[in-house]
């Protein structure tokens, strides 16, 4: 059975002819409810049903991805760093495939609601967003979005047209979604129970400072190698049990830095840092809370400083509001860097600053291509990207 990449059908669209919005396209499935009162020719339909979803495939609510209007005019939501709040579906998709390996995960979240008109331009980034961390959005048109399409209105053919580019080009990219995240720390949980809160918030936040990591759950522990991580935090407000402890202290005696909550060793502290006690297992070192862990920015902060700036593989300069995603093949002789910004309108133009060097790059949107040369500057090994809109990708040759 071919992937399937689906499009929730719009219940006001009665008439057969609306299919031929999807001829040509990568769409090859309609979800929903019930399926539409009419033939669909090669289309499948696919209901979707939390309580049992479709085989190989992991539902995920989601949320639109933006950059938080506040309740008054031209203003923003606000969040801990005083930044602009961000919704966003990263840590979603990336906690799916940590917890149901091996299958697609499809967000199902519609647009906004109520009286707000989404911009017709703002379609595109829900499906970029999704795919570059590998998984897909379910897509779904507003009523005004429909409406403009019932009126053949050119717009919003258009953004239509530039929704289905997307979906092309990721398709024509299926291997990115297998690549490893290059990150300096793995963050391993239960991600459910009393820790829930605080250990999704982790994953949500950690990319507002470009902390890269790698989520494990507790259960894929004993078969995990730790090899391409400097630190490992354990991400629950109670010690490992035996078997888990005994795995994640094997790294630390090698030469790792692990971060567990209180009472997970008995060492004697042999200096602070970050609010957190050091103390030394082996060649490396085992660092434990001064206080119980509670609140996840706070947490995020200390662990970026344990683990230290200096580890982290990408660096951007003049990034606003911008998520990256640096992932490499298993030989890592190929990367890249997914660019995803949630701002409306056109980004800034940022530098990439990378611990690795790199003999060619070339700068990717939905729409063009450039090669570009990466340089040695005050960020590593620098590679400098143009304004762009929605989505790009740095790909990298070593």
């Amino acid at each position: 059975m071919p992937e399937l990449i689906p499009f929730r059908w719009p219940a006001s669209w009665s008439d057969p002819s609306k299919l031929d919005l999807l001829q040509g396209t990568p769409v090859n499935c309609l979800v929903g409810e019930a399926p539409p009162p009419f033939p669909l020719g090669n289309l499948q339909f696919v209901k979707l049903d939390n309580d049992r979803p479709p085989e190989g495939i992991a539902l995920r609510e989601g949320v639109w991805p933006r950059v938080l209007p506040a309740t008054r005019k031209d203003t923003a939501g606000g969040g801990a760093t005083g930044s602009a709040w961000v919704d966003n579906n990263a840590w979603v998709v990336r906690l799916a495939r940590a917890t149901e390996p091996g299958k697609m995960v499809w967000l199902t979240y519609t647009p906004p609601g109520g009286n707000e008109v989404v911009p017709l331009d703002a379609f595109v980034r829900p499906i970029a967003e999704a795919e570059a961390f590998g998984g897909r959005w379910v897509v779904a048109l507003d009523k005004f979005f429909t409406e403009q399409l019932d009126r053949r209105d050119q717009k919003a053919l258009a953004q239509w047209k530039r929704m289905t580019a997307a979906m092309r080009f990721f398709e024509t990219r299926r291997e990115w979604r297998d690549w490893e995240p290059l990150a300096p720390l793995a963050v391993v949980s239960t991600f459910a129970g009393d820790d829930k809160l605080l250990s999704q918030e982790f994953l949500n936040l950690a990319p507002r400072r470009h902390l890269a990591y790698r989520a494990l759950t507790v259960q894929d522990v004993a078969e995990a190698s730790f090899e391409k991580q400097k630190a490992v935090l354990y991400l629950e407000t109670t010690p490992p049990q035996p078997e888990v402890r005994a795995k994640l202290l094997e790294f630390a005696q090698e030469g790792g830095l692990l971060i567990v909550p209180q009472g997970t060793v008995d060492a004697p502290p042999e200096e602070r840092k970050a609010e957190h006690t050091l103390r030394r297992v082996g060649k490396g070192r085992v660092a434990m809370p001064l206080q119980k862990w509670e609140d996840p920015f706070t947490l995020v902060d200390q662990v970026h400083v344990l683990v230290s700036h200096r580890e982290d593989p990408v660096q951007v300069w003049n990034d606003s509001d911008m998520d990256t995603f640096y992932v490499a093949n298993p030989a890592q002789d190929h990367a890249v860097v997914h660019l995803i910004p949630y701002a409306s309108g056109p980004s800034l133009p940022i530098t990439l600053g990378l611990r690795k060097a790199y003999r060619r790059a070339r700068l990717l949107t939905l729409s063009s291509e450039m090669a570009v040369r990466p340089a040695r500057g005050p960020l590593g090994f620098e590679i400098p990207v143009r304004e762009f809109t929605d989505y790009a990708v740095v790909e990298l040759e070593a």
